[in-house]
């Protein structure tokens, strides 16, 4: 018996910005107003308000990152749970890489405000970028399957915490302007998926995963020290990549089940960018109808890192109401570089 996705959520902050709001808020020249608006991105979420991003502090940013997580992670787990009670889980998993709580970590304050039992298990993930969500999904199904308590996933990203000031309020121009390129994708948001047995079909079964890290790509995506600082890593050849990783790590994965990307019917792919998304579609040979949920997730709330598969998780059990029968494929996408992929079912 597999363990099953049982239930998700997604929480997003109240101030929302267009790309020509935030282009205009960060003082860019008229020059690169295509990059913004060029990127398929209707609207982000900020937890911190548009007019104060560029001017807090370091310690600002950490204190900022504790509130948001606390609060958005919550209101993640309450539409998850969907009054379900949270006293039977046993083990909490918790990602980000957008800041910095060093202990007691996030899960520690949810199980405060959710009374969680005083022997639950507790996994604080940190560093690993907009890849981190798998990782989150294997510890849980590997913690329900060796104890059959359920277990739940929590993902937060708030890259509003992260901004790094650009010198003399100019474009730095460091490798190909990532810092301009990045200000244009990332925003804020939380996840959460339970995980644990039922017999209801409507829940998928996490059925296998599969990963595939190439470190010869260290230095092309997430984050690096500068000035006491998160200064974003993001190479213009992370699309280029994102094809040949998932290209790799999709068929090993699906092989081991005599599949095909023509049998699986429901894509789950990381909203990480246009050509990205591009990219991923023609390594795999999909057609762009896949692709479907993932780019209205990017344009609805633009990269969300880690909790991107999420949204569009939850998008798909809401909007699409897969069939007994039906199989769906999670991708992911993050430093290192490495790419992930799990194989879901709906069905015995």
């Amino acid at each position: 018996m597999k363990p099953r996705i049982i239930s998700m959520g997604f929480a997003i902050p109240e101030h929302s910005y267009s790309q020509t709001e935030v282009f205009e808020a960060l003082g860019y020249p008229k020059a690169f107003r295509r990059v913004f608006t060029g990127s398929d991105i209707d609207k982000r979420h900020f937890w911190v308000p548009l007019e104060r991003i560029r001017k807090l502090s370091f310690q600002e940013q950490q204190e900022e990152y504790l509130r948001g997580a606390i609060q958005l992670s919550k209101q993640a787990v309450i539409n998850c749970l969907d009054n379900r009670s949270p006293y039977d889980i046993g083990c909490v998993v918790f990602s980000s890489c957008t800041g910095f709580a060093p202990g007691p970590v996030i899960p520690h304050y949810l199980s405060k405000e959710f009374g969680l039992a005083s022997d639950t298990y507790y996994t604080n993930i940190g560093s690993m970028g907009c890849e981190s969500g798998f990782p989150g999904l294997k510890r849980a199904s590997d913690f329900t399957i060796a104890t059959s308590k359920p277990s739940l996933v929590i993902a937060c990203e708030l890259s509003s915490c992260s901004y790094f000031p650009e010198p003399d309020e100019k474009p730095d121009t460091e490798n190909h302007f990532e810092l301009l390129r990045s200000n244009a994708i990332f925003a804020d948001a939380a996840t959460a998926a339970l995980v644990g047995f039922d017999d209801d079909l409507r829940h998928p079964a996490i059925v296998d995963m599969e990963t595939y890290t190439n470190t010869d790509y260290l230095n092309d995506l997430g984050y690096v020290w500068r000035s006491g600082r998160l200064r974003v890593l993001l190479s213009r050849r992370v699309p280029e990549i994102a094809g040949k990783l998932v290209g790799i790590v999709v068929p090993r994965l699906l092989e081991r089940h005599n599949l095909k990307v023509t049998d699986i019917e429901h894509y789950i792919i990381h909203a990480a960018g246009n050509v990205v998304l591009d990219n991923m579609r023609d390594a795999l040979g999909l057609p762009e109808e896949s692709m479907t949920l993932s780019r209205e997730t990017l344009r609805l709330f633009g990269n969300t890192s880690a909790t991107s598969v999420g949204i569009t998780g939850k998008r798909l059990m809401q909007e699409r109401q897969p069939n007994p029968g039906d199989y769906g494929l999670v991708i992911s996408l993050g430093p290192g570089m490495t790419a992930g992929a799990v194989l879901l079912y709906w069905g015995e």
